[in-house]
């Protein structure tokens, strides 16, 4: 409370003045709706930064969801993350046309 009230007790051209730090202070250009508008070299950007923003969110919900890094079974047997994913897929491309049906059934198994 203190800190506030000198905080408005400044009165000083710098700050309210011709050229002063609240005049100069106003919203961006292209940040409110109008001026969006406005601007349309902006739209584009907008719109490749969102995709993208989208983009690395799906990709880091799919990494939490279907990776083997992330355990959201809580169980007492530390293989049963691994041994969910045999015979499953969880790359994301598989350019090579690997048949995971049959992956990781013949490793050893240890109990």
């Amino acid at each position: 409370m203190f800190i506030s009230r000198i905080v408005r007790s400044i009165d000083h051209p710098y700050m309210y003045g011709p050229g002063g730090r609240f005049a100069n202070n106003r919203r961006m250009q292209g940040l409110t709706w109008q001026s969006f508008k406005h601007h349309k070299a902006l739209q584009p950007l907008f719109a490749v930064i969102g995709t993208g923003c989208v983009g690395v969110l799906a990709y880091l919900v799919r990494l939490a969801v279907k990776t083997t890094d992330v355990n959201w079974v809580k169980n007492k047997d530390p293989a049963y993350p691994y041994n969910y994913y045999d015979g499953k897929q969880f790359k994301l491309l598989n350019p090579a046309g690997v048949d995971y049906s049959q992956y990781g059934k013949e490793r050893p198994r240890f109990e």
